[in-house]
């Protein structure tokens, strides 16, 4: 969560009451300056913090969702929206690279596909080496959130944001696997939502932890779903670099052939079928776990609602 949570510090007591445009321009400016904060480690400490590429992604995302949720109450500089968006899909490859070496090193503690996996996490550094590139970002100017006009209470927008998001998120989990990369992003989104009202309301705290729980383990589903879909990518790789000696060789060389054709396929089932268990062990202990979460997620929406409506209610 952050600095994220203490967002609501920059309110006033009486916010919910507050027209939604002025809150929300409150909360995006002080996620802008979190954001700031991590682009400046990041750019001073990158080498040195594994972590650093993670938490700017983090922020970046917490801002980007913000910017999205609020563009009927708020207006924001457009250039700087794509300068945003545009230093999030520039940080993605490295992140993505992060991720898929994680899971090798997973794999490469599997008997079988172990071997297969350390060749793999050997041949990224050839075929994937870490950027040598750092990102190149400008903080200013800064997206300068300003409320339009007429908006609606914030405990109004901020109650028709909550009912809209939970029922897309209940929509996508029953869809099963298919709605699952989907359920991840609404949850995500949610999730940061409901973040900065964490001191305010003591609904929110459970129910973030809910929604990262939940957003963690479909996380952990979607990264092996990627991961089956880079396989292909890998077994390309592994006949680059077996079938080349072979052919140098005068001859058919059928019979290197076959056996450089056979090592790889070999590897490639030993992965995917290390990718097909450990996702078919994750989706069951997600489908064990998924009622209770969602329910209680459900529970603690519907209460927040009820306790941000009644303090706009006190509050006029």
């Amino acid at each position: 969560m952050g600095q994220a949570k203490r967002h609501a510090r920059q309110l006033d007591a009486d916010f919910p009451a507050r027209p939604s445009g002025e809150v929300v321009a409150t909360l995006v400016a002080a996620q802008q300056a979190v954001f700031r904060k991590a682009w400046e480690h990041y750019r001073k400490a990158a080498e040195d913090d594994p972590d650093a590429l993670h938490d700017l992604r983090v922020e970046l995302r917490r801002l980007r969702v913000w910017l999205t949720l609020s563009r009927e109450v708020i207006e924001t500089r457009k250039a700087t929206r794509r300068r945003l968006k545009a230093l999030a899909h520039a940080s993605s490859p490295a992140r993505d690279r992060e991720v898929m070496l994680d899971l090798l090193g997973l794999a490469a503690q599997d008997a079988t596909a172990g071997p297969v996996a350390e060749r793999l996490m050997a041949l990224t550094a050839v075929r994937q080496p870490a950027d040598a590139e750092r990102l190149v970002f400008d903080v200013k100017p800064g997206l300068k959130p300003r409320p339009r006009k007429h908006t609606a209470p914030f405990a109004e927008w901020f109650s028709e944001q909550l009912e809209r998001m939970m029922a897309a998120m209940g929509e996508e989990l029953s869809r099963g696997v298919e709605g699952a990369h989907t359920a991840r992003i609404q949850i995500k989104h949610l999730r940061y939502l409901v973040e900065p009202m964490s001191e305010p309301f003591s609904e929110a705290a459970p129910m973030i932890k809910d929604l990262k729980a939940a957003q963690d383990h479909l996380g952990d589903l979607h990264d092996l779903m990627v991961f089956r879909s880079r396989i292909p990518t890998y077994a390309g790789w592994l006949i680059a670099e077996d079938l080349p000696p072979v052919l140098q060789r005068p001859g058919k060389q059928s019979r290197a052939a076959t056996r450089a054709f056979a090592g790889v396929r070999d590897g490639t089932l030993a992965l995917s079928g290390w990718q097909d268990e450990r996702f078919n062990t994750l989706w069951a202990q997600w489908s064990k776990r998924r009622p209770s979460i969602e329910g209680r997620i459900g529970t603690a929406s519907r209460k927040l609602a009820g306790s941000m409506r009644a303090a706009a209610g006190a509050s006029d």
